[in-house]
């Protein structure tokens, strides 16, 4: 059965984690066992997400799992994020080098990548898994 998102969350903005099915599922429990309390984007034109909004966190078949509630974003360059920030995002072995090989991937692919483009870090916390 689909987890239904809570009325209080419908207007919320959806976000997954990951570029494929399997990796936004094992992020999304990631979120909810709390090992993931970071994320990151590059900056374009969307606007810059702000302290206090709340997003609806989506497994890999757009299934909603949880609500977010951000806590900090700060923009960073690439190659300054941190290890702390590494661990934060949850991902692989939570190594600075796992994070750097897997986003500069990530980030080539969509041929966006330049070793200090602008980042926005994000810290959330999670305040409802549904």
């Amino acid at each position: 059965m689909i987890p239904q998102v809570p009325l209080k969350y419908r207007a919320a903005e959806r976000w997954s984690f990951g570029d494929n099915e399997a990796q936004a599922d094992d992020l999304a429990q990631k979120v909810i066992d709390g090992t993931k309390t970071e994320t990151c984007a590059n900056i374009d034109d969307e606007g810059t997400p702000e302290v206090g909004e709340v997003y609806v966190v989506v497994d890999g078949r757009n299934n909603p799992v949880c609500a977010v509630q951000l806590t900090e974003v700060k923009q960073v360059p690439f190659d300054l994020v941190t290890e702390q920030h590494a661990w934060d995002e949850g991902e692989g072995d939570r190594s600075l080098k796992f994070w750097r090989e897997e986003h500069q991937r990530f980030f080539e692919e969509y041929e966006m990548f330049a070793p200090d483009m602008p980042l926005l870090l994000i810290k959330f916390i999670m305040v409802e898994a549904f």
